[in-house]
């Protein structure tokens, strides 16, 4: 199944249209689908060459929600998670680069 997520204007993802794909085991609803980003996005929870998304994370909070609030407990792109948590500001700048680029 093929999604496309919209963002809030208030984040460094804002004006990008995100492709996701999702894929439901045969043990769902009791198991959660795997997501993937189609689309790069630059954000500490997803990775950055596969889309792959945090299956803790997908677990517990909506996937828009997974743009407009990064879960720090669980990145899978720790460098990533470092500089948000370090220099905001050149995260915000790379991530919103990379949407521009890639979600536009």
């Amino acid at each position: 199944m093929l999604i496309r997520a919209a963002v809030q204007e208030n984040t460094p993802y804002s004006g990008g249209v995100f492709n996701l794909d999702l894929q439901f085991p045969s043990e769902y609803p009791f198991k959660a689908p795997k997501v993937r980003f189609l689309t790069r996005v630059y954000h500490p929870n997803v990775k950055s060459q596969s889309g792959e998304i945090c299956a803790d994370v997908i677990n517990e909070v909506p996937i828009k929600q997974i743009l407009e609030q990064p879960d720090m407990d669980n990145p899978l792109e720790p460098e990533i998670a470092k500089q948000m948590h370090e220099n905001k500001a050149d995260f915000e700048k790379t991530a919103e680069e990379w949407t521009k680029q890639y979600a536009s």
